[in-house]
């Protein structure tokens, strides 16, 4: 080894007569770590199978939840539910209550139509779930 090479090499005590707090600092990380490595060591023996199977099948469900909520469709019908919503919710908009006559001449409207063909849609599709389960 040549001298360069040894002179820049540092030994620990070198490293603690060179920045006491830092290793101080460091110690104190080391039980931190102690302590986490500890609980999860309590952890991995309080396991038994029918937790970690519970959990797997819980994360694969939550998966297949993800996936769908990913699906363009959903997407969609979930930003239309949205927006319609906030529309709904608008603070300056007031509200009659509405009566038979009032909901026949509401059938009229064309945004009416279409939003109980939406919500139609949406009943066929979640009695076609309900089928499925």
């Amino acid at each position: 080894m040549s001298d360069d090479a040894a002179a820049s090499e540092s030994t620990p005590t070198d490293a603690i007569a060179e920045d006491p707090e830092a290793v101080a600092a460091f110690v104190r990380r080391l039980d931190d770590v102690n302590e986490l490595l500890d609980v999860m060591a309590l952890a991995t023996e309080a396991a038994d199978d029918e937790m970690v199977s519970s959990v797997a099948g819980t994360a694969a469900s939550l998966g297949e939840l993800a996936d769908e909520a990913a699906d363009p469709e959903t997407i969609s019908g979930a930003r239309t539910l949205l927006r319609a919503l906030g529309d709904a919710g608008d603070p300056g908009t007031t509200y009659r209550g509405v009566g038979i006559v009032g909901l026949l001449r509401a059938l009229r409207d064309p945004e009416v139509k279409r939003g109980l063909a939406f919500l139609v849609a949406l009943a066929r599709g979640i009695g076609r779930e309900l089928d499925r389960e």
